[in-house]
């Protein structure tokens, strides 16, 4: 078992004996992912949080909402705090973004049907799982945390990636946009990291979801925004608007849903310019493009919006890196 951490090597030895580690590629958090494979064939994932932990981390109250709530998140098998470790069903390698990347113009449909009808899931059986839960009153998407997301971005997109002091004025047009969108809806449970990198094809076709340590309280139209206006792949209008249309709610939803969609975007160049700036990770800098253009579109495609777009066109900040 190489490149994992000594204690967590000796303690996955002593309880799987004979199985092997092999890293994985993870997300943009400090967790390592592990395939544990076992003399007989069978396979688990191993999620590596870095230290020995007493109390169980949020993943583990998370994955026992959403399974209970019939949500499709992966089994949790071990939980083994002394090495500082969970040990999860494996879902496989195929994620929704290498199978749209293959996939004909049906099987993208079809992909995103799924997709959507999760998402709506999610906002249907999770919301009251998570209202009668312990965590009922945890966190939220809520306007503290858009401002947040906004300040991030001017601090990590604006100031240390492209370089730019913004005007006073962009800040206070940005907190606006960020209590536009909590207010934009009544909570519901959001996975909010809901794209392509986080959603599981299996062997039958069926999606399951991961990296939801973060899922809380949030706008209705949040984890469709993170769907259909995803940094990493693309998608067509049209699709989107069809897509939309399977969620249900009509023209309401498709405002609120825009509105979401800007503080979504805007949220995702933030974490892209602290990725690359302060973790000297240039990975994500690969998505920033595709969502600058999307949220150039979005933002002066609605006469709500536009007057941001201007405050972001003016100070360049549109502009290709």
């Amino acid at each position: 078992m190489t490149r994992a951490r000594p204690e967590l090597a000796a303690d996955l030895s002593s309880a799987y004996p004979g199985a092997r580690l092999e890293p994985l590629v993870g997300d943009a958090s400090s967790r390592r992912f592990f395939r544990l494979r076992l003399p007989g064939g069978e396979t688990r994932i191993v999620m590596d949080y870095g230290a020995p932990f007493t109390a169980p981390p949020d993943d583990v109250a998370l994955a026992n909402l959403l399974r209970g709530a019939g949500l499709p998140a992966p089994a949790l098998l071990d939980v083994r705090g002394a090495s500082g470790c969970l040990v999860l069903e494996d879902l496989g390698d195929l994620t929704l973004e290498t199978a749209l990347g293959r996939a004909d113009e049906q099987e993208r449909e079809r992909l995103y049907v799924a997709a959507v009808d999760l998402a709506r899931a999610i906002a249907r059986d999770g919301t009251p799982a998570l209202a009668a839960s312990s965590r009922a009153q945890g966190p939220a998407l809520d306007a503290a945390r858009f401002r947040f997301e906004m300040d991030f971005f001017l601090e990590h997109f604006v100031g240390a990636l492209r370089g730019i002091t913004p005007d006073p004025a962009l800040r206070t047009r940005l907190h606006a946009l960020a209590d536009a969108a909590a207010a934009s809806s009544a909570p519901v449970l959001c996975h909010r990291d809901y794209h392509s990198r986080n959603l599981m094809v299996r062997g039958d076709g069926s999606l399951a979801m991961v990296d939801f340590q973060d899922a809380r309280w949030g706008p209705d139209t949040y984890d469709l925004a993170s769907l259909l206006r995803d940094a990493y792949v693309e998608i067509d209008e049209g699709r989107v608007q069809r897509m939309l249309a399977r969620f249900g709610g009509g023209d309401d939803l498709r405002a609120r849903f825009e509105l979401v969609a800007a503080e979504r975007m805007i949220k995702a160049l933030g974490t892209f310019g602290y990725q690359a700036s302060a973790r000297g990770n240039p990975r994500y800098l690969e998505a920033v493009p595709r969502t600058l253009v999307r949220l150039r579109r979005t933002l002066f495609a609605d006469l709500r919006l536009a007057d941001l777009g201007t405050l972001l066109q003016g100070a360049r900040l549109l502009d290709p890196l």
